[in-house]
C-alpha cells in the first residue's frame, strides 16, 4: 500500500510539473537528484512540450530605411507575452540572439539562425542553449550556385534524435535556368554530422521564398507552386526514412494567395481569394482535403500569415499592417506595426537540449553536498 501511495504522490508530482513554465524547472533541477534526471529525459521532455499550454505569437518585421537607397532590409522579431493577445506588451529578441543574422523556426521552441558567412546556430530561448552547427560542406555540381535555401527542424520519432534539413535549389549558370534537381543536407544532433543527397526535381516546383516549413508527427510540411500550371502541393520529408512525398493539395485559382499552417490539429491552408477578399481554410487528412470554412469578404486584407489559436487566424492589409480575426465573433484586433513585409509564427517553451555531449561532461559531477541536496 505504501508504495502505491507513492507512486500516486509521484504521478501528481509529475503531473504538475508538466504544466510547469522551462524556467521554473530550470531552477528545480537542483532541488534533488531525481528531478535533476528528470528534466533530462526525453520522455518528460516531449511529454512537457505537449502539455504546457502556453503558446504565444511571434511576429516578425521586415524593416527598410526609405531614406537610405542602398538600405538593406532588415527583420525585428518580436515575442507578444501574453498567450491571449488581450494585451499586446511584447519582447524584441534581436538583442538575446546568441549570433547576429535571420532566424528560421522555432521548432518546438528551437530557433535555426542563419549568421555571417553561412554559419549556422541553433538557438533555445527558454534554456539559454545555443549551439554552432559543423559547416554544411555539400559539393555542389558544376556552374550552379545556390539560388534559395528552405529548411526544416524537428525530431526523427523512429530514432529518437532532431535533424535539421536544408533544402538548396540551385542555379544552373551555363544554361540561365534552374538546375533540375535540388540537393539536400541533413543534419543529425546525436551524431553531431551532415550527410548529403540528390533530392526532387526543383525544375518541377515554385520552391517559397519563405524559409521555414510546417512540423507534425516526425514529417516536415512545405507548400509549392507547380511551375507548369500553378497548381499547390505539398512536399513531405520523413524526418525517419529521410524521404520526399508529393501531395496533391486541393485545386484552387491561380491567382489566391495561401499559407500552410495547423488548424484544428491538421496539416491546413489559408487561402485568401484576392479578386474578392474572401477567405477559406482547408484541412487535409489522410492526404485528402476538406474546405472547412468559408468567409464573407474582408475588405482591405491583401495577405494571409498564419493560423492562431481557437481558429482565428492573422492576415496583412493593404495599409502594411498586421491584424488578428476571430470568426467565431468576427472580430478584428490591430497590432498597431506597419511593415512592408510579415511573418508570424507560434513560439512553445521547450526543455529540448540542443548542446552537444561534449558540453554536457562533467555536468553529472556537481558536488550535490554543497548545494544540501543527497
Amino acid at each position: 500500500m505504501v508504495t502505491s501511495t507513492r507512486d500516486f504522490y509521484e504521478d501528481g508530482v509529475h503531473a504538475i510539473l508538466l504544466k510547469l513554465p522551462v524556467r521554473s524547472l530550470i531552477r528545480f533541477k537542483f532541488v534533488c537528484k531525481s528531478w535533476y534526471a528528470l528534466f533530462e529525459d526525453s520522455m518528460f521532455i516531449s511529454k512537457h512540450l505537449k502539455n504546457y499550454e502556453n503558446t504565444r505569437l511571434i511576429v516578425i518585421s521586415s524593416i527598410v530605411d526609405e531614406t537610405d537607397p542602398f538600405d538593406y532590409p532588415s527583420e525585428m522579431f518580436q515575442l507578444y507575452l501574453d498567450e491571449t493577445l488581450t494585451d499586446l506588451s511584447s519582447l524584441i529578441l534581436d538583442p538575446l540572439m546568441p549570433v547576429y543574422g535571420t532566424a528560421g523556426g522555432p521548432y518546438d521552441g528551437i530557433f535555426c539562425i542563419f549568421g555571417v558567412d553561412d554559419r549556422l546556430t541553433l538557438w533555445n530561448p527558454a534554456t539559454q542553449e545555443s549551439r554552432p552547427v559543423p559547416k554544411c560542406r555539400i559539393v555542389f555540381p558544376r556552374y550552379t550556385k545556390i539560388f534559395r535555401t528552405n529548411f526544416g527542424f524537428g525530431r526523427d520519432p523512429k530514432n529518437n534524435e532532431y535533424k535539421l534539413v536544408l533544402i538548396f535549389t540551385l542555379w544552373d549558370e551555363k544554361h540561365n535556368d534552374m538546375y533540375d534537381f535540388s540537393q539536400t543536407a541533413v543534419y543529425t544532433l546525436t551524431t553531431n554530422s551532415w550527410r548529403y543527397f540528390e533530392s526532387f526535381r526543383t525544375s518541377h516546383y515554385h520552391m517559397p521564398w519563405d524559409y521555414d516549413c510546417i512540423k507534425m508527427d516526425g514529417y516536415c510540411y512545405w507548400l509549392l507552386e507547380l511551375r507548369s500550371n500553378g497548381h499547390r502541393v505539398v512536399l513531405s520529408f520523413d524526418l525517419g526514412d529521410e524521404i520526399y512525398q508529393e501531395i496533391q493539395g486541393p485545386r484552387l485559382p491561380q491567382s489566391v494567395n495561401a499559407v500552410i499552417g495547423l488548424y484544428d490539429e491538421c496539416i491546413s491552408l489559408l487561402v485568401l481569394h484576392t479578386i474578392d477578399s474572401c477567405f477559406e481554410i482547408w484541412t487535409m487528412n489522410d492526404n485528402n482535403w476538406t474546405k472547412k470554412l468559408t468567409l464573407e469578404p474582408l475588405v482591405g486584407t491583401s495577405k494571409p500569415l498564419g493560423f492562431w489559436k481557437n481558429g482565428g487566424f492573422l492576415v496583412e492589409t493593404n495599409s502594411d499592417q498586421i491584424i488578428l480575426y476571430d470568426p467565431s465573433t468576427e472580430e478584428m484586433k490591430n497590432f498597431g506595426l506597419n511593415s512592408h513585409c510579415f511573418q508570424v509564427r507560434n513560439y512553445t517553451e521547450t526543455l529540448v537540449p540542443i548542446k552537444g555531449d561534449d558540453s554536457l561532461s562533467g555536468f553529472f559531477e556537481i558536488p550535490w553536498h554543497t548545494l544540501g541536496v543527497y
